[in-house]
């Protein structure tokens, strides 16, 4: 079972009521430093099973996770997590 911690936006993400969603950008130094984040965040959607809307230049992605309805839905939760976890390992 998720954590309340879980369950809450991530710090540095921002979160929107109508449509429920959580969003971010991540900035980066030059294109290989995104294109390895990139990478990250494909095996991170094979393992979650989900795939995010992303948006991406040269040295930022956004990542846009879209709830259905009101509630937090816990696996696309832990994946903004796993991502924003995967961005501080980068760093």
């Amino acid at each position: 079972m998720a954590s309340e911690a879980h369950l809450s936006c991530p710090e540095s993400w921002e979160e929107r009521k109508r449509p429920r969603s959580w969003n971010r950008r991540f900035g980066f130094s030059d294109y290989a430093a995104t294109r390895a984040f990139l990478d990250r965040l494909t095996e991170l959607s094979e393992e979650f099973g989900y795939y995010p809307n992303l948006n991406f230049t040269r040295d930022y992605v956004v990542i846009a996770i879209q709830f259905e309805g009101e509630e937090i839905d816990a696996k696309l939760a832990g994946y903004a997590h796993a991502a924003q976890a995967a961005y501080a390992a980068a760093g």
